[in-house]
C-alpha cells in the first residue's frame, strides 16, 4: 500500500487518494479514530493526502495536527463526530478552547458543489468545510477597506478565529456559506463569500456577500445568490433579507435580479432588501 501511495503522488498529475467508509460494515464503530492502537500503521502520515468517505472529501496535505483532526472529524459519521471532537481534545489535538456547536452533525450537501468559468479560470462554487476558517480568515485580511466597510458597515481591522467559525461551523440547513474557490484542491484561494443565517421567528434567511475586488462585476454575486436561494428553498425557508447602504448599488442590483418581487424599506441609514419565495414576478 505505501508502495502504491508513493507512487501515485510521484507520478505526473498523481495524488495519494485514501478512500474508506465511515463506519464499520454494522455501523457500530467509525473508521475515523483519534488514535491507531494495536494495530501497524502501513501509510505515515506525510503520505495521506486526499482521504474521501461518503459524507466528504478533505485534503491533509501541509495541515497542522488540529486542521487535520477537524478535517477528519467533518467526513466522520455524524453520530461519531461528538465523541471524536472530545476525544481529540482529551489528546490534545485541539484546543480547550474549541467548540463545536450542533453543527458538528451537519452533512456536507454535495449537491451544491458545481465548478465554473471565469475569465478561463475554473472555480469551484461550495459549501464552506470546517477546514475553510484559516482561508476565509485570509480572504477578508485580503479584501480593500471599502469593501470592508460595504459588507461589515464599519471599519474592520481584525477577523479573529471564534468570528471566522460562525462562517464554517454551519448545519447546512439554518446557517449556511458557499465559498468560490480557485486554485488545487485543499489548497485553493477564496474569491467570494455568501452566506445565510436563520431568522427563525420569521423563518427568513438574513443573507450577506462578498467578493474578492479582481472578480468583481463578472457574475460571481449571481452564481452565489443562486446557490443560497437554492439551498434556502430546499430547506423550507420562506424568503430571504439583505441589509445595505443605499450607496451599494451593486447589492440592490443584485437582490433585484431574483425572479421574486422585492420590497425595500429603510432601517436608519441603512436600507432592507427582503423577498418571499411565494411571491412571484409577474
Amino acid at each position: 500500500m505505501l508502495d502504491f501511495m508513493r507512487g501515485a503522488i510521484q507520478s505526473k498529475g498523481g495524488k495519494a487518494i485514501t478512500v474508506l467508509s465511515a463506519t464499520s460494515v454494522d455501523g457500530s464503530t467509525s473508521n475515523i479514530v483519534p488514535l491507531l492502537e494495536k494495530i501497524p500503521v502501513v501509510v505515515p502520515r506525510s503520505d495521506i493526502h486526499h482521504v474521501v468517505t461518503e459524507y466528504g472529501a478533505v485534503n491533509l496535505l501541509g495541515k497542522s495536527i488540529q486542521e487535520r483532526a477537524l478535517a477528519l472529524i467533518s467526513i466522520a459519521h455524524p453520530e461519531f463526530r461528538d465523541q471524536l471532537f472530545g476525544e481529540a481534545k482529551a489528546i490534545g489535538f485541539l484546543g480547550n478552547d474549541r467548540v463545536f456547536k450542533d453543527s458538528i452533525k451537519g452533512i456536507y450537501p454535495l449537491k451544491l458543489e458545481e465548478t465554473v468559468k471565469i475569465n478561463d479560470e475554473s472555480v469551484t462554487i461550495r459549501p464552506a468545510k470546517p477546514v475553510d476558517t484559516r482561508r476565509i480568515q485570509e480572504f477578508f485580511y485580503e479584501m480593500g477597506r471599502d469593501d470592508i466597510v460595504s459588507r461589515f458597515f464599519h471599519k474592520k481591522s481584525m477577523f479573529v478565529r471564534d468570528e471566522i467559525e460562525q462562517r464554517t461551523q454551519i448545519d447546512y440547513i439554518k446557517d449556511l456559506s458557499i465559498v468560490a474557490v480557485v486554485g488545487e484542491f485543499g489548497f485553493g484561494k477564496i474569491i467570494g463569500v455568501g452566506e445565510y443565517f436563520l431568522i427563525t421567528r420569521e423563518n427568513i434567511a438574513e443573507i450577506a456577500f462578498t467578493v474578492r475586488k479582481a472578480y468583481q462585476g463578472k457574475g460571481l454575486g449571481k452564481i452565489l445568490l443562486r446557490k443560497l436561494v437554492k439551498a434556502a428553498r430546499e430547506n423550507g425557508i420562506a424568503g430571504l433579507v439583505a441589509l445595505t447602504s443605499p450607496e451599494n448599488k451593486r447589492m440592490t442590483q443584485l437582490f433585484n435580479s431574483l425572479p421574486y418581487k422585492s420590497h425595500t424599506t429603510a432601517e436608519d441609514d441603512m436600507i432592507s432588501l427582503s423577498c418571499r419565495f411565494d411571491d412571484p414576478k409577474l
